[in-house]
Formats: C-alpha cells, structure tokens, sequence
C-alpha cells in the first residue's frame, strides 16, 4: 500500500515499512497468517469470489509484499 500520510503508517509512525493494515496500533507487524486471512475474506466480500479464488489471488499478491518475501 502506497504511504502517504501519517495515518498509513503502522503506528502513526512516519518511517515505518508496514502500513497501518499490516500492523497492530503500536506499529508492530502482524503475523502473516493474521494478514492472509484478513485479506482472503476482504477478497471475497469486495470481489465476490470463492474462498479458493481468493486465496490463489491473495497468496500471489503475499508474494510481492515486502514483508512476505
């Protein structure tokens, strides 16, 4: 996620490589599982695709993510 403002960084904190969805409000990342879910089931709620979609779609995007390669 492109970086912005103050507020889309994990934690408000200016510097930090994970946005503000990958981590708790302190700014620490959350586990990948955490995020993997999260994303699966935003997928299908947006998109209107089948768990396994999804998790095909999500798993290829995890992949190009800084904090999962």
């Amino acid at each position: 996620m492109p970086m912005m403002k103050k507020s889309e960084f994990g934690g408000g904190k200016e510097g930090n490589k994970y946005c503000t969805h990958c981590t708790y409000p302190n700014g620490d990342l959350k586990p990948q599982h955490e995020i993997r879910e999260g994303m699966i089931l935003y997928t299908i709620k947006t998109r209107g695709w089948d768990r396994a979609k999804a998790a095909q779609f999500v798993d290829e995007h995890m992949a190009g993510m800084p904090a999962w390669k």
